[in-house]
């Protein structure tokens, strides 16, 4: 009677496959954290296998060290990744913040322009309805404040806070109007400033914007 052919042992061929995992996860860098966990389960994996085939020789075959190096040298690979990991998200992440600073910059900007030609055809509409009669800065604003395209517009950096507001000073990202007048040489100047405040690495930036009313 032919003798019974030996198998595998439980867990030898999941050794070496996570060990292989691990090898190619930890050269991607990205992988290295997942590349850890494989790298521990493919030597648990090889010694769970080689304490079967010791414990039943004639059922089982011996276990080969392929779980066992590729498992270490998973663990081994990550372990030197992690320096280089430090140093690309050293690089990246500022790059990737002052990239979303400079957008949410130029959506405000966009937002207080958009909110400064809704002024100034407020300004027109008025005149042409009262010629001769100085626009009214309150009712300039009170039009803005009722203007769909105005209520359309999102704050992007305070996204719980309104894109346009009146008053001097609000939440970031914020469109502030309100009713300005300024004399020189004798000549009095009433408009309607728009403000907005982002920050910038620490410190806060201000953008800003007027339509003059009457002088």
């Amino acid at each position: 009677m032919a003798d019974t052919p030996l198998t595998p042992a439980p867990g030898a061929k999941a050794a070496q496959v996570c060990g292989i995992l691990a090898i190619v996860l930890a050269l991607t860098c990205v992988g290295f954290p997942i590349a850890i966990i494989l790298g521990i389960v493919a030597l648990v994996q090889h010694a769970k296998a080689k304490r079967l085939a010791k414990a039943q020789p004639d059922l089982y075959q011996p276990v080969p060290a392929t779980g066992l190096v590729t498992g270490i040298v998973g663990l081994a690979l990550s372990a030197l990744m992690l320096p280089f990991l430090g140093l690309a998200s050293a690089i990246a992440i500022p790059a990737f913040l002052q990239h979303r600073d400079r957008a949410r910059e130029l959506a405000v900007q966009a937002n207080l322009e958009a909110a400064r030609k809704q002024a100034e055809l407020a300004v027109l509409d008025l005149q042409a309805r009262a010629p001769g009669r100085m626009p009214s800065q309150d009712a300039i604003i009170r039009a803005l404040a009722t203007d769909p395209l105005i209520l359309a517009l999102r704050n992007p950096v305070t996204p719980t806070a309104p894109a346009f507001q009146h008053g001097t000073s609000g939440p970031l990202g914020t469109v502030m109007v309100y009713g300005d007048q300024a004399q020189e040489g004798g000549v009095t100047t009433w408009s309607i400033q728009f403000r907005a405040v982002l920050r910038r690495g620490g410190q806060d930036q201000t953008l800003e914007g007027a339509v003059i009313t009457h002088t």
